[in-house]
């Protein structure tokens, strides 16, 4: 236990140096330098398969939103949804505080015809809070299996399902009579239907495992032994430190929760700091391009639906292109 503490102290203060790397890197120098040049050695083909994994963890999570909108009323089309949260990643991908969540928020209230519409949107964010907190939790116990991870953030994260369970059963035969109340209303229909909650939660689990598949494709692409054992100490990793998003897009935070964990599976520094930078930049392009071509689905053109088409076509197109030689000039030609 001690020993996981230490890791956790010594994870914070490498996240806070490769934060002030971030914006100096002269501060490091040569290491920094070393770990870029370690980009060079990266194979291609992983790197395009974290890509797909991190869009797929994306679509995942976007359909935890759609299923957790239908709980109070909300109809929204595969397609919308994915574009509705996809805005989200596209202003996460660049701002602070984690704003993308709040513009999610918003979107997808509008999908409900309440007065109480973004109390009831905000119930249904928190619902797939607790679903994250569940999936998080286990994923934390598979890595403490694995590896050097500490269990007692899963004592916190089951109080946190454990309090939702209470909240649904509690208020399920109980009608809101403020507008506050109405943030309830997602955890009210589970209370009276617990089975509408495993679609949720299946869906959080399939975007997990897609970012699983992610943190593995990069460990494999640069070297990384037991991809699969570093993956499952990666991604609870960040998950834990993106709770306190300091930073535009999570710069520095990223790169330093991948390398103390990856630090904690036995691999050398520079390794380390590479295989944090390859994932924030691969899932930066990701949300990226995910967002542009879901800002262009979202954008008010005219009645004419053949111009829509085509603009998603060419947002679609822009965006493979800018995976393709971000992946073919700057991760596989870096000197």
């Amino acid at each position: 236990m001690k020993r996981q503490n230490h890791l956790l102290l010594a994870g914070t203060a490498l996240a806070l140096a490769l934060l002030a790397i971030a914006f100096v890197p002269e501060l490091l120098g040569s290491e920094v330098r070393r770990a870029l040049a370690g980009l060079s050695s990266a194979r291609p083909i992983w790197l395009w398969l974290a890509g797909v994994c991190f869009v797929c963890s994306l679509v995942g999570t976007a359909g935890a939103w759609r299923s957790a909108i239908g709980l109070v009323g909300g109809r929204i089309g595969w397609l919308d949804a994915g574009a509705r949260y996809g805005i989200g990643s596209l202003i996460n991908s660049f701002a602070p505080a984690r704003l993308g969540d709040v513009a999610r928020l918003a979107l997808f209230s509008r999908a409900l015809d309440s007065d109480e519409r973004v109390w009831r949107a905000g119930g249904c964010f928190m619902v797939i809070g607790v679903a994250r907190a569940l999936v998080l939790a286990l994923a934390i116990v598979a890595g403490s299996i694995a590896g050097a991870m500490p269990l007692w953030p899963v004592l916190v994260l089951t109080a946190l399902t454990g309090l939702a369970a209470l909240a649904a059963v509690t208020t399920r035969n109980r009608t809101a009579r403020t507008h506050v109340a109405h943030i309830l209303d997602a955890f009210r229909v589970l209370g009276r239907d617990p089975r509408r909650g495993a679609r949720i939660a299946g869906w959080v689990v399939f975007a997990t495992m897609a970012r699983l598949g992610a943190a593995a494709s990069i460990s494999a692409a640069l070297g990384v032994r037991s991809p699969l054992i570093a993956a499952l100490l990666v991604v609870p990793a960040l998950d834990l430190s993106g709770a306190m998003p300091l930073t535009p897009g999570n710069v520095g935070l990223t790169s330093g929760a991948v390398a103390i964990a990856l630090r904690a599976h036995g691999v050398g520094l520079t390794t380390a700091l590479t295989t944090g930078i390859a994932f924030h930049a691969v899932e930066t392009l990701a949300g990226v391009a995910f967002g542009l071509a879901s800002a262009l689905f979202l954008a008010p053109f005219s009645s004419n639906a053949a111009r829509r088409r085509t603009a998603l076509a060419v947002g679609a197109a822009t965006s493979v292109v800018l995976v393709g030689a971000f992946g073919a000039t700057v991760l596989v030609n870096v000197v």
